[in-house]
């Protein structure tokens, strides 16, 4: 039953919000070479995206039209992140901080190696002998900053923080697995997970460990129920982070003790949390979920489920809570019960639904190998070329003054009103 005006606001009792109940017109669409996989980030009147391809365009909020473009070593695959002035972005050829309002490089920083998680044999497909990229690890490490430095992890271990005017080395910190998810800092610590399993709260300043938080692993296969992939969100003082494990944990932010933690199940958490009057939204992957949970207890409170992995965070908008799933659908639904509000679609789920999905409008592996050896590491490369067709939404939507801007695996980013 949708809620009223006044059972909203003793759901959150120190906000007034935009209503909002369903998608206006797409106002303008722009197309960067390559996939999208990061979210957009806003920068006074400009939207800035990145492809997999190396593309960066500022974009005019209003019109969508480039103000600059520019192209980096490597596809963007940290979440870009603005901090004044300066845009800090993670390629495959390395780090960078461009100028937001040209798009000229300051500096580039250059790790030891950026690359996808792979081995032999990967999640047992075959042939065991070669060498297997996972086709689900579109990500590198988001960056962080604080008032003298950037943060950010790396493929080949490492914890960075770099002065972020100059790019120079401050301190790195090595974990024993890449470093995929995002960083956050606050109270002067960083905190990150690593591919070893292991979340880290380091001294900003120095890089000294100052905890560090065991999650589950697979002992048997390795890498199936392994690694972190999101970003943690620091509120009230607690850090929430999601892995592959199944697993939100919600940990002290100063001593890293387990608060709470709620399982999903069987899906990977991938997607970063959001957090607004005492509720934490993330999204799982094969539930093709977006669950609500009471920050303090872990309580679930409701569950949304949309039609594909959701591998990116929420956003709040008024009342909605907006987020996009990997068959090329934005979703609204009301942020304090999970009603559904509306949908829109991307040009390629509406021309490729009716084959790629199943009869459910679900993506099912075996309905897209079509009859392939599910054993085989080709059927997964191949599947996921089929769901690509669909335009996926692999991150956030970013929302600001009635318009929500969100990127694509088609290379667009979408402007749509809110309504």
């Amino acid at each position: 039953m949708k809620l009223s005006a006044l059972a909203l606001l003793l759901l959150f009792p120190t906000a007034v919000f935009s209503q909002y109940n369903r998608f206006g017109p797409v106002k303008w669409t722009a197309a960067l070479e390559g996939k999208v996989f990061t979210a957009p980030v806003l920068h006074g009147r400009h939207i800035i995206a990145g492809s997999a391809a190396g593309d960066i365009k500022a974009l005019d909020t209003a019109t969508g039209a480039a103000q600059w473009q520019v192209r980096l070593a490597g596809g963007v695959a940290g979440q870009p992140h603005v901090d004044g002035h300066l845009l800090y972005v993670g390629t495959y050829g390395g780090y960078y901080a461009l100028d937001a309002r040209s798009g000229k490089v300051r500096w580039r920083f250059v790790t030891g190696g950026e690359r996808r998680i792979g081995g032999k044999g990967l999640y047992t497909m075959q042939p065991d002998s070669l060498y297997m990229e996972d086709q689900y690890d579109l990500f590198l490490s988001a960056p962080a900053v604080d008032a003298k430095r950037v943060y950010f992890g790396s493929s080949d271990g490492y914890l960075y923080a770099l002065d972020k005017l100059s790019g120079k080395l401050v301190w790195k910190y090595r974990t024993n697995g890449p470093i995929h998810g995002g960083v956050a800092t606050a109270a002067g610590l960083v905190i990150a997970g690593s591919w070893d399993t292991y979340i880290y709260a380091l001294d900003a300043a120095t890089g000294q460990l100052r905890w560090k938080f065991k999650t589950d692993e697979d002992e048997k296969y390795h890498h199936i129920l392994e690694g972190i992939q999101a970003t943690p969100l620091i509120y009230n003082n607690t850090v929430y982070l999601g892995t592959r494990d199944t697993k939100l944990y919600a940990l002290d932010l100063q001593t890293g003790k387990e608060q709470w933690h709620w399982d999903a199940g069987d899906p990977w958490i991938v997607g970063s949390a959001v957090a607004r009057d005492g509720h934490i939204y993330v999204g799982t992957s094969d539930s093709y979920s977006m669950v609500a949970l009471d920050a303090a207890t872990g309580r679930e409170l409701y569950t949304h489920k949309g039609g594909g992995y959701v591998f990116g965070a929420a956003a709040l908008a008024g009342n909605a809570l907006l987020y996009g799933d990997f068959t090329g659908r934005l979703f609204m639904v009301n942020a304090a019960d999970g009603q559904l509000l509306d949908t829109l679609d991307t040009p390629g789920r509406k021309q490729h639904a009716g084959t790629v999905l199943n009869s459910a409008g679900l993506i099912d592996f075996m309905h897209s190998a079509g009859g392939a050896n599910p054993a085989l590491y080709q059927t997964t490369v191949d599947f996921m070329q089929e769901l690509y067709k669909l335009g996926p939404f692999t991150s956030a939507p970013v929302a600001a003054n009635g318009v929500a801007y969100i990127s694509s695996a088609d290379g667009k980013v979408y402007a749509v009103a809110l309504r």
